[in-house]
């Protein structure tokens, strides 16, 4: 059976998703033991996970809707991670992002790596949303697409 490329787009999400869950469980190994915030985004991913397979599964059924719900949420859980990542401070880490631009190469600029989280990382989560949104919004998702077939 031939999937429409909405659909086959949004199984790879959900790969992507999986292997994010993976890369977050191992990045925040540490501290998960200190802060209930480093479990937000492994609860998330398994919600997104069990829940958009589901959804997934039932696309003709109103799946389709449930899973552009669950990638806008993911979009909102990043920014949040973001927050918190930034202690609250995201213009400020930013700035600090930003010059490391201007460091050559080897320098570390004063700071030590690793010593805070990466600010960043948790965009990845808003990617992975806004690419789902546009998977679930485009097309009507009715019947496969066909390179040969335009679509104007």
């Amino acid at each position: 059976m031939s999937w429409p490329l909405e659909r086959r787009v949004t199984a790879a999400l959900l790969g992507g998703a999986a292997l994010l869950m993976v890369e977050v469980r191992f990045e925040h190994r540490e501290v998960l033991a200190e802060t209930w915030r480093a479990w937000i985004p492994l609860a998330f991913l398994a919600l997104l996970l069990v829940a958009g397979v589901l959804a997934w599964l039932a696309w003709q059924r109103g799946g389709r809707k449930v899973l552009a719900a669950l990638f806008g949420l993911s979009i909102a859980v990043g920014l949040v991670g973001a927050w918190f990542h930034s202690d609250g401070k995201p213009l400020k880490s930013m700035a600090r992002i930003g010059a490391a631009w201007a460091l050559k190469p080897g320098e570390n600029g004063g700071q030590k790596p690793g010593a805070a989280p990466p600010v960043l990382a948790p965009l990845a989560l808003c990617g992975l949303g806004l690419l789902g949104l546009l998977a679930c919004a485009s097309g009507s998702g009715e019947r496969p697409f066909r390179p040969s077939e335009s679509r104007e």
